[in-house]
């Protein structure tokens, strides 16, 4: 039940950002953005409330500014 995902999604409208807690079969959360740097801030605050000793992350890239 310690597993938690993370998603940034791109939509035809927009941005999804999905968090699941427990695995496939968990407990979804869903917030829908117009731009892509609100999402990604989302994103970044979905991942800073895991706890440290449960954080194993892979690391994101930067966002590259077009």
């Amino acid at each position: 039940m310690n597993r938690r995902d993370v998603y940034l999604l791109r939509t035809e409208t927009g941005w999804q950002v999905l968090g699941r807690r427990g695995g496939a079969d968990g407990t979804e959360v869903a917030h829908y953005f117009e731009r892509e740097e609100d999402a990604r801030l989302m994103l970044q605050r979905m991942l800073d409330t895991v706890a440290p000793e449960l954080s194993n992350w892979a690391k994101m890239p930067p966002p590259q500014r077009r």
